[in-house]
């Protein structure tokens, strides 16, 4: 009876420190207590106009979703994310893992999960060159919590 009781209180311990790493145990919204912070709040690049015009420039950024009081990070959370200038009409590429490594082109808008640490790292090509320019946000959302991260290619004259 005491060692089945010690085994009781060692898995009652076992969930509780698995429940400690946040989330809900699978793929949800997040709460309204959340926030979503990311690794840069802006993304500018800049092309020479004299530049021919290329498109499959790779950058990334990453995602966090996290408790605001408490800063624990929340796996499982499904997050949105949109840029209008996004395939299937764009410049823009989403890939779900890093392009150069076989990761899958995904349309806008696209969900992803968080991990275990309750981050995702968005990888994205872009054009650029030939006078061109464009602004285009990235809008992410889960439930009610929103984040933007601005995007802009510009060009520079050369001198």
């Amino acid at each position: 009876m005491k060692n089945g009781f010690i085994a009781l209180i060692i898995t009652a311990f076992l969930f509780i420190l698995t429940a400690c790493g946040g989330g809900g145990g699978g793929s949800s919204d997040a709460p309204a207590e959340a926030e979503i912070t990311t690794s840069v709040t802006s993304i500018s690049v800049e092309f020479l106009d004299t530049a021919p015009y290329v498109c499959g420039f790779v950058d990334s950024f990453v995602i966090v979703v996290k408790d605001k009081k408490t800063g624990i990070p929340l796996n499982g959370v499904d997050v949105n994310i949109f840029n209008a200038s996004a395939q299937p009409n764009g410049a823009n590429q989403l890939y779900d893992g890093n392009p150069n490594d076989g990761g899958a082109a995904e349309d806008s808008p696209m969900t992803v999960t968080t991990d275990k640490n309750g981050a995702y790292t968005l990888y994205f090509t872009y054009c650029g060159g030939g006078g061109f320019e464009y602004k285009s946000d990235f809008m992410l959302s889960s439930g009610s919590v929103t984040e933007l991260v601005e995007f802009e290619v510009k060009k520079k004259t050369a001198t």
